[in-house]
């Protein structure tokens, strides 16, 4: 029996030469954000919920970023409710287990993804678990990142695929920070 998108990886590598093999990296986590990146939402939603139930199962601390991932891709091959109900799920892992910094964060992220998309109502769903949040999230210490004017991340983690932000990832030093997904360190530019 074939796997359906099994070919899309040597494709992907073939054309890009990006995202060469790495033991340490899970491959259905490379998998799932090429899915993503080539536009397969549907099936890339399909693999990061996979990912989530199992990081949750695990009580992963990668579990509500993979959980927010499978949202996004549901939302963007139009399944707007399932979508919905993974990124509240992230979003209340990170509550749960008082990571409030890294739920304003991606909170405020998914409120201006939800507006570019014209959902209004669904921006204003995350914006209300936020404010219930709120007095929490300000009690809880933030975490300093670097100038974005001084200093670059790459747009996408060279060992999983993941899309960094500067914003969103936890840094380990003024030009290292760890890729949400994978955990691996990725340096900066100067």
């Amino acid at each position: 029996m074939r796997r359906r998108g099994f070919g899309l990886r040597r494709l992907f590598q073939r054309n890009t030469g990006e995202l060469a093999d790495n033991p340490n990296i899970p491959p259905a986590l490379q998998h799932a954000h090429e899915l993503m990146r080539l536009g397969y939402y549907g099936e890339a939603a399909s693999a990061f919920e996979e990912l989530a139930s199992a990081a949750a199962d695990r009580q992963g601390p990668r579990a509500p970023f993979l959980f927010i991932q499978a949202g996004r891709a549901r939302i963007m091959s139009g399944k707007n409710q399932a979508g919905m109900a993974h990124l509240r799920h992230g979003l209340e892992l990170f509550a749960a287990s008082g990571r409030y910094p890294q739920l304003y964060r991606a909170g405020t992220r998914l409120i201006e993804e939800l507006q570019a998309r014209h959902l209004t109502k669904e921006a204003q769903e995350i914006a209300g678990l936020i404010q219930h949040n709120a007095s929490a999230s300000a009690e809880s210490p933030t975490q300093r990142y670097p100038d974005p004017a001084k200093v670059s991340l790459p747009t996408h983690c060279p060992s999983c695929g993941g899309p960094l932000r500067a914003d969103e990832v936890e840094w380990i030093d003024p030009l290292s920070a760890e890729c949400s997904f994978c955990g691996s360190p990725v340096r900066a530019d100067l």
